[in-house]
């Protein structure tokens, strides 16, 4: 009889566990973003107060905002999968904000606010922002679509206007696809 007692116990237990193992990580994984994007604005406004050019903001370059969908992260250098568990990536191969077509990666999950889960919310005529040390981009969303991920058409750097290209996974977690949101910039602030 005792046996099946802690049998009983350690089924129950390991049947907690395995519900509140997606839960953790999710928020360990969000509140991992939010001091990303904390330790980024901070040093942002250290950049803005000494009145400088010299990149304080080591954590990332840039700051990724789209009011639409209620998004705002750092954007980090790099798209492996280490910088994308922590928030989105510039992928190293394609311009820069405000030239050429600036690409950046992001995982989609099931958790809200996570990443890029919202994207496919993002409609044309969207604004999306940029915010670098020295400048802020504003791109205005022109085109959505789904492409195979050995699709790397959506990269092209030979484009007439300096444009941002957003890319996910779709659907979330098995990743057959890839969303691809395009814009172009539209305006260019110093900061």
């Amino acid at each position: 009889m005792k046996r099946r007692q802690l049998l009983g116990l350690a089924l129950l237990v390991s049947g907690i566990l395995l519900i509140a193992w997606p839960v953790f990580t999710a928020h360990q994984k969000q509140t991992a973003a939010e001091e990303l994007k904390q330790r980024w604005t901070q040093n942002l406004q250290a950049v803005a107060a000494k009145e400088t050019v010299a990149p304080v903001a080591t954590n990332g370059s840039g700051l990724l905002t789209i009011p639409s969908i209620d998004f705002e992260q750092v954007i980090l250098e790099g798209a492996s999968t280490t910088i994308l568990d922590q928030s989105i990536g510039h992928l190293k191969q394609t311009g820069a904000p405000g030239q050429g077509n600036y690409a950046l990666a992001g995982h989609r999950s099931f958790t809200k606010g996570l990443h890029f889960n919202r994207l496919p919310e993002l409609k044309e005529g969207a604004h999306v922002t940029v915010t670098t040390t020295s400048h802020r981009y504003t791109y205005k969303m022109t085109t959505s679509k789904l492409v195979k991920p050995t699709d790397l058409s959506v990269l092209n750097q030979n484009v007439k206007q300096a444009t941002i290209t957003l890319i996910t996974c779709d659907p979330p977690e098995t990743a057959t696809h890839r969303l691809i949101k395009q814009g172009v910039l539209i305006k260019t602030e110093s900061r």
